[in-house]
C-alpha cells in the first residue's frame, strides 16, 4: 500500500513541479520583449505567486508539523475525560512493523458511540506488554471515546501511553526548510536569468513560479473535497461517533451526473423521525456500482444522522 502511495505521490509531483518547468522552458523561453507583461500585471502575478506558496507553507505547518502535537494533546484529553467504552476486538493481526522492539497490531474494534449506536473502528497500536496477550480476537478491551468528536483521533485505548515521533517531525522540519530554500532560490534564479533589467515583467500565467504552486494548491483542495465527498473528514467522524441510526423513508432517487471510478453518484431524498419525534427531511449521496443500480432501495433505507446537526447524514448499507 505504501509503495502505491509513494508512486502516485511522485507521479503527481512530477506534473506539479518538473513538468511545468520543462513545458515553459521548451515553449516560452526566452521571453521576447513584446511578450512581457505590463509592470502592474507582473507585480500582481508576483504577489499571487507568493500568496500561493505561502498558503502551501501554512498548510504544511498546520497538518504535518503542528498536527502531531495537536493529536498528542487530544489523546491525553481523551484519556483524562473521554467516555469509557467496552470494545470487542473483532479482528487482530500484527502488521510486521516493530517500534522499539514491540510489535505493531492492527485491530478491528466494535463498540457503541456517544449515542449508543454500534460502530466499528480500525486502529493501529503498539503492544508494549505482550505478556498480557491483550489483543486477541473475541476479547474485550477498555477504550475511551472523545466527548467532542471531530478531528482524529476520537477513540483511545485505556492505559495508552502516547508519544511523538520526534524523528519524523525533524525530517518534516528539514523538508520544510529545504522547500523554502528551494523556492527562494527559484525566485532568485528566475529573476537573474529572465529580468534583463526589466524587473518581473517576464512573469506570465504560464510561468512555473505561478503554475507550480497553483497545481499543488489544486491537489490539496482536491484531496479536501474528496474527503468531504467520501465523508472521510472531521465532519464524517463527528457523524460516526455521535450519530443515531434510524429507518428513513425514500421520497426520491436520482442520479446527479457525477462519476467516481466510473461509478455514478445517486442522491436520495429522505424523510425520517428524529429522537425528539419530529419529522426531518434530508438528502444523502452515494456512489453506486453500475451493476447495483437496479437494486438500490426505493422505499426505505437505514440512515445515520447527527442529533446536533440533522443535516449531517449518511446512508448505511447502501
Amino acid at each position: 500500500m505504501k509503495a502505491h502511495l509513494w508512486f502516485w505521490g511522485a507521479f503527481l509531483l512530477f506534473f506539479a513541479l518538473p513538468f511545468p518547468c520543462i513545458l515553459y522552458f521548451g515553449t516560452s523561453w526566452p521571453v521576447q520583449l513584446a511578450d512581457r507583461s505590463a509592470p502592474w500585471l507582473a507585480l500582481l502575478l508576483l504577489a499571487l505567486s507568493l500568496v500561493l506558496w505561502l498558503a502551501l507553507l501554512l498548510a504544511f505547518l498546520h497538518y504535518l508539523l503542528l498536527g502531531p502535537p495537536r493529536a498528542l494533546h487530544r489523546v491525553r484529553s481523551i484519556l483524562a475525560d473521554g467516555e469509557p467504552r467496552d470494545a470487542l476486538i473483532e479482528q487482530a493481526e500484527q502488521t510486521g512493523v516493530h517500534v522499539r522492539g514491540f510489535a505493531q497490531w492492527k485491530l478491528q474494534l466494535s463498540f457503541q458511540n456517544l449515542s449508543g449506536t454500534p460502530i466499528n473502528e480500525q486502529m493501529l497500536v503498539v503492544d508494549s506488554k505482550p505478556q498480557l496477550r491483550r489483543f486477541i480476537a473475541g476479547q474485550h478491551i477498555e477504550a475511551r471515546v472523545s466527548r467532542a468528536p471531530g478531528a482524529f483521533p476520537n477513540v483511545v485505548l485505556e492505559g495508552a501511553q502516547p508519544e511523538l515521533d520526534v524523528a519524523r517531525l525533524w525530517r518534516r522540519s528539514i523538508a520544510a526548510v529545504i522547500g523554502i530554500v528551494a523556492v527562494a532560490s527559484a525566485y532568485v534564479f528566475a529573476y537573474r536569468l529572465q529580468s534583463e533589467g526589466l524587473g518581473w515583467t517576464f512573469l506570465s500565467l504560464g510561468h512555473p513560479l505561478l503554475v507550480c504552486p497553483l497545481v499543488l494548491c489544486g491537489y490539496a483542495l482536491g484531496l479536501r473535497l474528496l474527503g468531504r465527498v467520501l465523508q472521510a473528514d472531521a465532519r464524517g467522524d463527528v457523524l460516526k461517533y455521535r450519530g443515531l441510526r434510524v429507518d428513513a423513508k425514500v421520497l426520491k432517487v436520482r442520479q446527479t451526473g457525477t462519476y467516481f471510478n466510473e461509478q455514478p453518484q445517486v442522491e436520495f431524498q429522505l424523510e425520517f423521525i428524529d429522537r425528539d419525534g419530529n419529522v426531518q427531511h434530508a438528502s444523502a449521496r452515494r456512489f453506486i456500482p453500475l451493476i447495483e443500480l437496479a437494486n438500490i432501495p426505493r422505499e426505505q433505507v437505514t440512515l445515520l444522522y447527527d442529533p446536533e446537526d440533522r443535516s449531517n447524514v449518511r446512508l448505511e448499507g447502501v
